[in-house]
């Protein structure tokens, strides 16, 4: 009986040719063009991102398209080096939609989606007396009246010691005024 092992990174990711110091450089020329100063990465990376991942998933590695990146000193404020693991990290980050702009977008074509009808409320919930909902399937609703505001009750002196002394029993003594 034959055990094979392999290692899980050549499962997943097959070796790719190596550039030379000539491609690297006319790569890094090339994003030397698309680059420029005071850009913020990520929003780079998302208006990018076709190009870079055709690189990717053609020729290049992520650690040749780093060292391309690199060399054409797109990097953060530090001027690290990009390694594969971090650009691809990096990478997929930006390329996860923005909090609370998907939820904001109107459907993409409103003018064929079809119109919500409201259901007619069932018989069984209206009242005899109650005026039938109107024509347009709204129910009627009778006016909000207010109620009439009545004075506050006056409390007797047993009332207020025991609201006193079950504040005093809560929170302390009250502290002296200066």
């Amino acid at each position: 009986m034959h055990v094979w092992f392999f290692q899980a990174k050549t499962l997943l990711m097959p070796r790719k040719r190596k550039p030379t110091e000539d491609e690297i450089e006319i790569l890094a020329d090339q994003f030397r063009q698309l680059w420029r100063p005071g850009d913020v990465l990520r929003p780079w990376f998302r208006q990018h991102q076709n190009m870079l991942l055709d690189l990717v998933h053609g020729a290049w590695s992520w650690a040749s398209v780093g060292q391309a990146l690199t060399k054409a000193e797109i990097t953060y404020g530090t001027g690290k080096p990009w390694t594969a693991k971090w650009l691809q990290s990096d990478f997929s980050r930006a390329r996860q939609p923005l909090k609370g702009y998907g939820r904001n977008k109107p459907p993409p074509d409103s003018a064929s989606a079809p119109t919500p009808v409201a259901p007619a409320p069932p018989t069984a919930l209206i009242s005899p007396g109650t005026p039938p909902p109107s024509a347009s399937g709204v129910p009627r609703f009778k006016p909000a009246t207010f109620r009439i505001a009545e004075p506050p009750r006056v409390l007797s002196e047993t009332e207020r010691a025991e609201m006193e002394r079950n504040r005093r029993l809560t929170f302390g003594p009250p502290e002296p005024k200066e």
